[in-house]
C-alpha cells in the first residue's frame, strides 16, 4: 500500500545527444515532493551504458541506481519513454522488479506537462535546489497545445537538455495516479 516512503519514479532517456534522466517523487496531499535526481550524460563522441553487466547493482549506472530505489522504497510505479528505454525496461519487467508503465509522449505527456506547470505556478512542488533540475527547468519553454489547456516541455534551444524536467512531469503524473494522498 502506498505510503510517505512510497515512491514513483520516471526515466528518459538519450544515447549519445541527450542525457539520461531519474527522478523519484513522494507525495503529501496534493504536494509533490522530488526524492531523488539524477543524470547520466554520455561520454563525448560516445554512448551512455545504461548497466554495469559485471555488477546490475552498480549505482554508477542507470539499472543500479533504480535497483537500489526499489530495494529501498516502495517504488509503486516506474513510468519511462518508450523510445529508447523499451528493451532496457522489458528486461527489468522480466524481473518483476516493479510495476513498469509505458509513459506515451503524445496525449498522456501533455496533460502531465501542463500539471507540471500548474505545480510550480501553484507552489505545489518542492523545491529540493537539485543544480541539475534546476538547470532543467530552466531550459525549458512551455509550448501550447491548442485551447484545452494542454502543453509540451520544450527546449528554450535545441544544444539545452530538459529531460529531468520531462522525467518530473511523468514522475509527478505516477505520483497522482499511484500514490494516496
Amino acid at each position: 500500500f502506498p505510503s510517505h516512503d512510497s515512491r514513483a519514479v520516471a526515466l528518459d532517456a538519450g544515447v549519445s545527444g541527450d542525457c539520461f534522466g531519474m527522478v523519484a517523487v513522494s507525495r503529501d496531499g496534493d504536494k509533490v515532493l522530488p526524492r531523488f535526481v539524477r543524470k547520466w550524460t554520455p561520454p563525448k563522441g560516445g554512448k551512455i551504458q545504461y548497466s554495469n553487466p559485471m555488477d546490475p547493482n552498480d549505482e554508477d549506472y542507470p539499472e543500479g541506481a533504480l535497483r537500489r530505489l526499489i530495494r529501498e522504497y516502495n517504488v509503486v510505479v516506474v513510468n519511462y519513454d518508450p523510445y529508447q528505454l523499451h528493451d532496457f525496461a522489458t528486461r527489468l519487467i522480466e524481473q518483476n522488479l516493479a510495476h513498469f508503465e509505458e509513459f506515451n509522449q503524445g496525449a498522456p505527456r501533455l496533460v502531465a506537462d501542463k500539471q507540471l506547470y500548474d505545480l510550480i505556478r501553484e507552489r505545489r512542488i518542492l523545491h529540493t535546489g537539485d543544480p541539475d533540475l534546476t538547470e532543467h527547468i530552466k531550459n525549458a519553454n512551455r509550448k501550447s497545445d491548442g485551447e484545452d489547456g494542454k502543453l509540451r516541455i520544450v527546449k528554450r534551444a535545441d544544444h539545452l537538455k530538459i529531460d529531468l524536467a520531462v522525467c518530473l512531469s511523468m514522475a509527478a503524473a505516477g505520483a497522482f495516479e499511484y500514490l494516496s494522498e
